[in-house]
């Protein structure tokens, strides 16, 4: 029994860890839009830990609810996997446990967009992917809002 302790305490640790992994990543901070007039306007999208949220100025409208982040790869050409549950709507997925997998990447003028969309399928794990006419990839093909790290490689230091 004395030997099953620090296995427990490893165990809750790693549980722990993972768990406070769950907020959306530095690289999505901020309002995200599809252009200028738009960021000045306040329309846009928020990556929250709870929600992926469309930003009308003062109102939200919840686009993907309880989203789980993963990190890729960092750096100035980051991606970023993002598995959301599908809702339990009338014509949409009818097996619990189907999800939607949106995998975003940084592009070369600072924006993101998406590199993968697809659907699975919770009883088979058969997954179906199209990025031709997803509307996904029109409203994740984002820039950032004002003052953001990845709206300039250098955000004006020259490299050494």
């Amino acid at each position: 029994m004395a030997r099953a302790a620090p296995l427990v305490v490893l165990a809750l640790l790693f549980t722990l860890a993972g768990c406070a992994g769950r907020g959306a990543p530095n690289q999505l901070s901020g309002l995200w839009s599809a252009g200028p007039a738009a960021c000045a306007a306040g329309v846009g999208v928020r990556f929250d830990a709870d929600a992926i949220r469309a930003v009308y100025e003062n109102e939200s409208e919840i686009l993907f609810a309880n989203p789980r982040y993963a990190l890729e790869s960092d750096g100035e050409t980051f991606r970023v996997r993002i598995v959301y549950d599908l809702p339990q709507v009338a014509g949409g997925a009818r097996v619990v446990g189907s999800h939607g997998v949106l995998v975003l990447a940084r592009q070369g003028e600072g924006g993101i967009a998406p590199v993968t969309h697809s659907m699975v399928d919770g009883r088979t794990g058969a997954a179906h992917m199209r990025l031709v006419g997803d509307p996904a990839v029109s409203l994740m093909t984002l820039e950032p809002c004002g003052a953001h790290p990845w709206a300039a490689p250098l955000r004006g230091r020259y490299r050494s």
